[in-house]
């Protein structure tokens, strides 16, 4: 969720720190104490003087910081997750290699624990998420920005690890229009002063995204094959989904099928790593595209399969087009998640 923040911080031009890195937020308990005690010497009550002061301490705070925490400013929310064993299943990976062959070998290889074990927590269902503000949250609404967070987060994207191979895809009750959802946020940042600062450029950005839908036909000749793919792992009952992100992404096998493959021919390899990631010491990158697995979405006919990425605008015309070439689709098949968007980011660097 933190990640998504970012994203969209930074698209809205604002800064967004690397909690990762040396130069990370933190909170500044000096200048805070020091505004309290002014505060409290000028007649100020305890409850005004401490909410002025947090201000002067999370001066230089990170918008995403604020509300996920940094060093001395604890996260403002608590998150949990509530299952129901009777509304889960275990949810499996599947691919048209047979064993020993690449694909059905590298996910059994790196997902081996997960998908074998009798205790696995790759599950698919329904759950429900709990979040409970905490006290001095400033002047941010908590429950506000997270339900815009999220609803974005399921328009355009997903939630958890590794949405590359296809885990995350979630949908959700009550869940506000993209346009909403960013005026929300956008209502929070203007709170409060831009800090003077740049993100790097290999940050992940909403002002480099792109986000496709493709409508598959239950008879679609690919998804009728994707149905005779071999499971790794539990085989799932389930026909919510066919969880072939791996094969789409990569090569589709006995064709030269495949967003990786084709990206290959066309841009190289070094340029391959880059976007799609590796995992080699020396060059170690993430994914900046990601494959959902194809999916039922509500009571709509068909499958689903959604693409998103964080690049320029050709590389993203390139996976929509060779994903196109691998369904055999028509442009009325496909949707752009992003258009909105974008025409929103574009008005608010207008107004900067």
């Amino acid at each position: 969720m933190r990640w998504w923040y970012e994203a969209i911080v930074r698209g809205m031009g604002g800064y967004a720190c690397d909690p990762t890195s040396g130069k990370s937020c933190k909170f500044n308990a000096e200048a805070y104490n020091k505004e309290y005690r002014r505060l409290l010497e000028a007649n100020e009550s305890k409850e005004l003087a401490s909410k002025h002061a947090l201000e002067v301490g999370l001066k230089e705070v990170c918008p995403a910081c604020r509300l996920f925490g940094c060093t001395g400013w604890k996260r403002r929310f608590k998150l949990e997750t509530f299952v129901d064993a009777n509304q889960i299943e275990s949810f499996n990976l599947a691919t048209l290699d047979k064993k020993k062959s690449f694909n059905n070998w590298w996910l059994s290889s790196i997902f081996e624990k997960s998908i074998k074990s009798d205790h696995s927590n790759m599950t698919f269902g329904k759950f429900n998420l709990v979040i409970t503000e905490f006290t001095n949250s400033t002047s941010l609404i908590i429950s506000s920005q997270i339900h815009s967070l999220l609803s974005i987060m399921s328009t355009i994207g997903a939630i958890g690890a590794k949405n590359q191979y296809g885990y995350g895809i979630f949908d959700f009750k009550n869940k506000k229009n993209i346009i909403d959802s960013l005026k929300e946020i956008k209502l929070f940042l203007d709170d409060f002063d831009k800090i003077p600062e740049a993100s790097g450029t290999n940050f992940y950005s909403l002002d480099q995204f792109w986000c496709y839908e493709f409508s598959l036909a239950e008879d679609n000749k690919t998804v009728l094959r994707f149905k005779k793919a071999n499971p790794v792992g539990k085989n799932s009952k389930s026909s919510q989904y066919i969880p072939v992100s791996f094969d789409i992404r990569y090569k589709l096998p006995g064709t030269e099928l495949g967003l990786r493959n084709n990206f290959l021919k066309k841009y190289g390899k070094q340029k391959t790593r880059q976007i799609f990631g590796t995992i080699k010491k020396d060059e170690k990158t993430s994914s900046h595209i990601f494959v959902s697995h194809i999916f039922k979405k509500n009571n709509n006919p068909g499958y689903f399969l959604k693409i998103w990425g964080f690049t320029d605008e050709d590389i993203g015309n390139f996976i929509e087009s060779t994903t196109k070439d691998m369904f055999s689709l028509s442009s009325h098949e496909v949707i752009r998640k992003d258009i909105e968007l974008k025409a929103f980011l574009d008005g608010v660097k207008d107004d900067l």
